[in-house]
């Protein structure tokens, strides 16, 4: 048994958390000092030392404070610990029992929380036998108040409160209820730049090395610049791919304010997860927005192309780059030089020139000759939409394989079925009417009941199918109407650029050079919008 304590050197322990000092004075730290130095002074102590965490909630240990406490206790420089009450040496019922009942008789330390009447040289207190429940009592406490603060929270974020400390790159926090952002308009050219540069194909890694090359500020030593302070964030102070990315991904630049975007695993453990988009608080045209939804549109399509192209060592991507796929064993093909003094390029199957003659051929195709057929491709299909509700049909039967008068049909019998599904509800009605009123026999009633049931369920079913068909050309219609939108952009553009490619082409694939030299090679373009995708093969679309 551990020897009894007569001479104790006290370490005095006080907490004030945020919520705390909502109570006001009489759970301020300089209340608690006051109520503790005199009661040490009272018993005839010595005060160690004072311990303090301020603005630091109870629920984790791992406070600066109540460490230093800790560590102190062990090492025999206090053997009494006081504190005015249990919660505030912590709100974690399991840790401080652990500590109270464990940990500090090991120690043969004495701890006393005052306004609770606990005090473990007296065991047998009523406030001993309190001690677990005023504990549960404490993390209870601590529980529900963290679900009201989410629950404001949440009430915040759906009314569009904008709830962040700083305003995102491009904004500045206005001073109505809401803290509604506002267009800052040097930031903003900046953001506009980002979007305007991603749609052109260009890697976020890139437009940091632009943005650093022309010597403007990252968002963090802009911030700190506007407010004339050090910039404490950043040991680059440099724009960098991450930078650049959480520009790209943030719905806040269209009017879109979308937050509660994280969470914590819960009240005890503060470790950041980021939540699922569908659970994301989110209000539309909540501001004014920086960018179009159409530039947003274009480069979200852009991040989910399969056509991502790759720099060379001179910072440029190639007319093609990531949009030719070998025909054969479906590869990527790259870039390869026919002759470097007069700049000749060309493309050949990835997969061959990694793994070897056995796995593929060089399907070899010069740039000048892809680009010549896909213009003229694209020219062929601008003839076409001269007259536009002609084209309009004829890209919606190479689309869908449904032709104008099949879409008539299925519309026409929908208004048959819907009419014939009202008439057997009033038939339904009116036989049971009649059962009630006695015109008509129980068992004729379950019959016709019956009847009018199955004949309805198999109409559903039809009408079912028509309308998902019906849904499936609905979707392919606007896929239609926005190629043709997209293609009446570059009507008289003779250069065929990497941005129109992005905009109307989803990928291209190269067959092989045939054997026999008067058989046409085929390249099959398949257009964004417009084109269903090839069956996979091994690295389609990877």
């Amino acid at each position: 048994m551990l020897p009894k304590q007569t001479n104790y050197s006290v370490g005095i322990y006080m907490r004030l958390s945020r919520d705390d000092e909502r109570a006001g004075e009489s759970l301020s730290i300089e209340n608690q000092r006051a109520i503790l130095t005199e009661y040490v002074s009272k018993q005839g102590w010595t005060v160690y030392d004072e311990y303090i965490d301020d603005g630091v909630s109870g629920v984790s240990f791992d406070r600066p404070g109540v460490q230093r406490l800790l560590d102190d206790a062990k090492t025999g420089k206090i053997n009494l610990i006081l504190c005015k009450d249990l919660s505030r040496f912590g709100r974690n019922y399991i840790q401080v029992g652990q500590f109270t009942d464990y940990i500090f008789p090991l120690h043969n330390i004495r701890f006393i929380a005052l306004a609770d009447n606990v005090d473990t040289a007296n065991s047998r207190s009523a406030g001993m036998d309190m001690m677990p429940i005023v504990n549960i009592f404490n993390e209870w406490h601590c529980a529900s108040t963290s679900k009201k603060i989410r629950a404001v929270l949440e009430a915040d974020a759906k009314k569009g409160k904008y709830k962040s400390p700083t305003a995102s790159y491009g904004y500045i926090k206005s001073d109505d209820e809401k803290h509604t952002p506002v267009i800052d308009p040097e930031a903003a050219a900046v953001v506009r730049r980002i979007f305007e540069l991603r749609a052109k194909g260009i890697k976020m890694s890139h437009i940091a090395e632009i943005l650093n090359a022309e010597k403007i500020p990252s968002p963090s030593e802009y911030y700190y610049g506007k407010i004339d302070k050090p910039n404490r964030k950043s040991v680059t102070n440099l724009w960098c791919r991450t930078s650049v990315r959480r520009i790209l991904k943030n719905p806040i630049y269209i009017g879109t304010m979308a937050q509660l975007r994280t969470t914590t695993v819960s009240y005890k453990n503060h470790k950041v997860i980021r939540k699922n988009k569908e659970d994301w608080i989110v209000v539309e045209q909540n501001h004014e927005p920086i960018i179009s939804q159409e530039l947003w549109d274009k480069v979200r399509e852009l991040d989910d192309s399969v056509s991502k192209g790759k720099r060379d060592s001179s910072g440029n991507i190639a007319l093609f780059s990531g949009m030719l796929y070998c025909q054969d064993c479906g590869y990527k093909m790259k870039k390869i030089w026919l002759n470097r003094k007069n700049g000749d390029i060309g493309y050949s199957c990835g997969y061959r020139a990694r793994f070897g003659k056995e796995f593929c051929s060089t399907h070899t195709i010069r740039e000048s000759d892809l680009k010549a057929l896909v213009t003229a491709d694209i020219q062929s299909k601008l003839r076409i939409i001269i007259d536009e509700d002609k084209a309009r049909r004829q890209f919606l039967e190479k689309k869908s394989g449904v032709r104008s008068s099949q879409t008539a049909g299925d519309t026409k019998r929908k208004r048959e079925i819907e009419h014939r599904l009202a008439e057997l509800d009033t038939l339904t009605q009116s036989v049971y009417e009649n059962m009630v009123l006695g015109k008509v026999p129980e068992d004729v009633c379950v019959k016709l009941i019956e009847k009018y049931q199955a004949e309805n369920k198999t109409l559903q079913i039809e009408a079912d199918a028509i309308q998902e068909r019906l849904d499936a050309v609905n979707q392919d219609e606007q896929d239609v109407d926005e190629f043709i939108r997209r293609l009446k952009k570059y009507a008289g553009v003779e250069m065929l650029t990497r941005e129109m490619l992005l905009e109307l082409v989803e990928y291209i694939t190269v067959e092989d050079v045939p054997e026999n030299r008067n058989t046409p090679r085929k390249i099959h373009i398949y257009y964004k919008f417009l084109d269903k995708a090839i069956p996979n093969k091994h690295n389609y679309l990877m």
